[in-house]
């Protein structure tokens, strides 16, 4: 059934990934990027899907992007998919007592009140739907229970705190499907060259855990083969 997706961070990476899949399957995709004119893929894959891919420029930091954005939606009509992709990760060397302040603010700016701020403005699409779903890319580094490492203090935090905004979200909106799924280490400019999985598995096993979704799963936390993760 073919169906519309929005997807946030779409110029690069896993969220670029997602919008190829997404298309190639047959749905329709709402691709939201900072620069979105700027991304080869994104360039192409409007010259090849011209009537199932739209592509909004935004800043998900930003009220006055995500709200133009809500509102050029509304001539789309309801919202069946939302997959929160956009993220950072400002701190991977940086450890306790050199950490900038500044860092985690930010990081907790993009990868907790992004995915919240967007969810927000969206709700109304969202619900009307018939059977909506609301998904954010997290990280396992955001698993209190898994931490073993230490460090990373800026995106660990954003992370954690985005899977309680999940949860929170998913008891208070109980007629839609909400999750949380950690990507893998992919092979981006985030995940670096040494990541094992690359964006397309990555994407494709992202896919299935949301298409594959039911009630029962919403509030949870999954890994991109369907595993489910520890808090």
């Amino acid at each position: 059934m073919t169906q519309h997706y929005v997807v946030t961070g779409t110029s690069r990476g896993i969220g670029l990934e997602l919008t190829r899949a997404l298309l190639a399957e047959g749905h329709s995709v709402s691709a939201i990027a900072r620069n979105p004119e700027k991304s080869a893929g994104l360039s192409e894959l409007k010259k090849q899907y011209v009537d199932r891919l739209r592509t909004f420029t935004a800043d998900v930091t930003r009220d006055d992007d995500v709200k133009r954005v809500a509102q050029e939606l509304t001539e789309s009509g309801a919202i069946d998919v939302l997959i929160n992709c956009a993220g950072t990760f400002l701190d991977y060397h940086d450890d306790f007592l050199s950490i900038d302040f500044k860092k985690i603010l930010q990081s907790l700016e993009t990868n907790t009140l992004g995915p919240m701020r967007v969810t927000r403005a969206l709700l109304p699409l969202l619900q009307k739907s018939k059977r909506a779903k609301v998904v954010h890319i997290t990280s396992l580094m955001g698993s209190i229970g898994d931490n073993t490492g230490g460090g990373s203090y800026a995106y660990r935090m954003s992370k954690a705190a985005l899977n309680m905004f999940m949860k929170s979200f998913s008891v208070d909106f109980p007629s839609l499907i909400t999750l949380v799924v950690h990507p893998g280490w992919v092979k981006t400019d985030m995940g670096g060259s040494q990541a094992p999985v690359l964006p397309r598995d990555s994407a494709r096993g992202i896919l299935n855990v949301i298409q594959r979704a039911e009630r029962e799963q919403s509030g949870k936390f999954f890994d991109f083969e369907g595993d489910e993760l520890p808090w």
